[in-house]
């Protein structure tokens, strides 16, 4: 019985350990636009250029968010989101195995609403 629940308990860990691990995000999948403060952004506007490069640069490290609820500026397409608040950047997007939701807390120079978007 004890060696039935340390299995267990082993692979739980072992199934859970991936998930901890620093994520990154996939750039490939950033949409050709975004909606941005009620106009759509795209590849030739510099809101979505800044967006786009942040995130190339910044691509790794992120942690899974398991649904946390974040105001801030979001960029929003059907099967890609961001959100961008002061203390970092939320990122959720559809992928054939589900839908990724990952969270940076860093530093950044980029807009964090609708009154700082020209």
């Amino acid at each position: 019985m004890k060696a039935l629940l340390a299995l267990i308990i082993l692979s739980s860990i072992g199934a859970y350990v991936p998930y901890a691990q620093a994520q990154d995000v996939n750039v490939e999948l950033i949409p050709p636009e975004f909606t941005l403060c009620g106009k759509v952004i795209t590849r030739k506007d510099a809101e979505y250029v800044e967006i786009r490069n942040w995130l190339s640069e910044n691509k790794r490290g992120w942690d899974i968010d398991w649904n946390t609820p974040i105001a801030g500026l979001l960029y929003s397409y059907p099967s890609y989101s961001i959100v961008v608040f002061p203390t970092g950047v939320h990122v959720g997007y559809k992928t054939d195995n589900g839908f990724t939701r990952l969270i940076k807390s860093k530093k950044h120079n980029l807009k964090t609403s609708c009154e700082s978007v020209s």
